[in-house]
């Protein structure tokens, strides 16, 4: 196992971007809430996923949020950067960007809008791998990029030098198929995106979780590690359920999350409400609104 491999487990939050109101990055917001996510013992951090508005945010402005993260963090936990183009070599370029700044791994999306065989995802893989000087995860969400790695694909990545994936498929039986795939043992880390089935996937062989909700209320993926790794289910299975129960409130608050997350957070004081055209933020009274529904699950207010 790498030393990236070790240290990948427990919660790693995608973090949300945030934004001014000229919608160029924050730095000291953003340099709290990674600092609060970190308070709140997450193992690591992911800049610029999808719950971070890569695809909203320009070059110049990706490079200025990965060193305020980078800055924060002060190798504490893994810093993991979101990549991914349609483009090979604006991929390649962004991986190098996040290793001269710093980062510890990138984790990268197949190319979006053409299909892609799953030969054609083990060579983009493997090609990456080849120039990336950082570890590289594949970061497996169908709904986004219309590509699906299936779970045969797995192993073949992992022997092209993958060193683990993010499935965001929504899905536990394809997570339960990845880890079936590789089989017991394995060094490669599976990664689940959102923690509604943390817990029982523990069990199975998934390393860690990372999503939004970390954002909001990171303190209850911690407690589901946490049990788990003392062999304490019953308190495990309470976090679980309040961390079903935040999702289930959350996820009726706006139809773009990241703008429910950035107005529940800027009630607190650590960001602005802002997302990236053409995307819209909530409106000051849906804020508050929002900041309500889900207080009593923030870790300022249990």
């Amino acid at each position: 196992m790498t030393p990236f491999q070790e240290r990948l487990c427990g919660n790693v939050p995608a973090v949300l971007t945030a934004l001014d109101k000229n919608f160029d990055v924050d730095c000291d917001g953003l340099r709290r809430i990674t600092g609060r996510l970190i308070d709140n013992r997450c193992r690591g951090v992911v800049v610029l996923g999808t719950s971070g508005e890569f695809a909203g945010i320009d070059d110049q402005q990706r490079s200025i949020a990965i060193q305020a993260v980078v800055d924060e963090v002060a190798g504490r936990v893994p810093v993991i950067v979101g990549c991914g183009q349609a483009n090979v070599r604006r991929t390649h370029e962004q991986a190098q960007v996040a290793s001269d700044l710093g980062a510890d791994g990138i984790l990268v999306n197949p190319p979006f809008y053409f299909p892609m065989t799953q030969d054609e995802v083990v060579r983009y893989f493997a090609d990456l791998v080849s120039v990336s000087s950082l570890p590289v995860l594949l970061y497996n969400i169908p709904k986004m990029t219309k590509v699906t790695v299936e779970p045969a694909t797995i192993p073949r990545l992992r022997d092209v030098g993958v060193q683990g994936v993010k499935d965001s498929s929504g899905s536990p039986a394809n997570t339960l198929a990845y880890l079936a795939a590789l089989g017991p043992g394995s060094d490669f880390r599976v990664v689940v995106g959102g923690d509604a089935f943390f817990l029982h996937l523990l069990d199975a062989g998934v390393c860690a979780t990372t999503g939004l909700l970390g954002n909001i209320a990171p303190q209850l993926a911690v407690r589901i590690h946490d049990a788990w790794l003392a062999g304490d289910y019953q308190t495990g299975f309470a976090a679980q359920r309040r961390a079903n129960a935040l999702f289930a409130a959350f996820a009726t608050l706006h139809e773009f999350l990241p703008s429910a997350g950035k107005a529940v957070l800027s009630k607190l004081g650590l960001m602005e409400k802002w997302v990236a055209p053409p995307k819209t933020a909530m409106t000051d009274a849906e804020a508050v609104r929002a900041f309500e529904t889900v207080r009593k699950f923030l870790p300022e207010f249990e």
